[in-house]
């Protein structure tokens, strides 16, 4: 009589939490991001979607290294978009 082989096929699991907990404090929540640069959670989804904010996706959710946000808002990043007949002087 054969033995058939009775080992069960592994399942990949993906734990976003235990993912988070490897990161360590280089990375930061959206809500930690928001506390730092004084916004909301929307602004920040909103800004992560419509000008690039850098952000990475783990799972559902995002995590952000302070550096790259910091290097993001001084190149303006976070500037208000001006349109074609308005010049940087009527946002003053």
């Amino acid at each position: 009589m054969a033995v058939k082989n009775r080992l069960k096929p592994t399942k990949l699991v993906y734990d976003s939490q235990a993912m988070v907990g490897q990161l360590g404090d280089s990375y930061r929540s959206v809500e930690q991001i928001a506390d730092y640069l004084g916004v909301s959670r929307d602004t920040v989804y909103t800004w992560i979607s419509a000008k690039g904010m850098p952000a990475h996706r783990l799972g559902r959710l995002w995590k952000f290294k302070q550096e790259e946000v910091d290097s993001w808002v001084k190149s303006g990043g976070a500037a208000p978009r001006l349109g074609p007949d308005q010049d940087r002087e009527d946002n003053r």
